[in-house]
């Protein structure tokens, strides 16, 4: 067996009070040398995979802490950002694939569920190492809102008019 194949099957046991007990290839890890904003500490994290387009971004050492999570590409060619590349920390090249994650924060109200287009992180898939880059960009919210507000049907806003 080749070092690649071994390091492939070894595995890790992440705790999660979302998920309970799972086990993780360590090459699926995505170490983040600076940690994230607001928990520097915590250096590596995996994907989960949920309810597309929802993925996790879950800590392997805090059962705690986890990120709702969706592909950055998916907000379209309107949220066009500078990509990191020469970044030290994550050894970002021209050449290199690379993930853009954007956290979600959701609410109770669907409807005021937001991302963080200000502050996306950026994954060097080559060596699965990640920075999270906040945006000198006035065009881009921490609160940006997934989901316009629907419009009210015809019926419900008479039904509201004679209250």
């Amino acid at each position: 067996m080749s070092e690649e194949e071994k390091q492939a099957t070894q595995q890790i046991t992440v705790k999660s009070n979302r998920f309970g007990e799972f086990a993780v290839p360590t090459d699926s890890l995505i170490e983040f040398p600076s940690g994230l904003i607001g928990f520097p500490k915590e250096k590596f994290y995996v994907v989960v995979e949920h309810k597309p387009p929802f993925s996790w971004l879950h800590a392997v050492k805090n059962p705690d802490l986890a990120f709702v999570i969706v592909d950055g590409f998916e907000f379209g060619p309107t949220y066009e950002v500078k990509v990191p590349f020469g970044d030290v920390e994550i050894d970002l090249q021209k050449d290199d694939e690379y993930a853009m994650l954007v956290i979600v924060t959701v609410r109770p109200d669907p409807s005021q569920t937001t991302a963080n287009l200000k502050a996306p992180v950026f994954v060097n898939l080559r060596n699965r190492k990640g920075v999270q880059i906040v945006l000198d960009d006035s065009r881009f919210s921490t609160r940006f809102t997934l989901w316009a507000p629907q419009e009210k049907k015809e019926g419900e806003q008479k039904t509201e008019e004679k209250k």
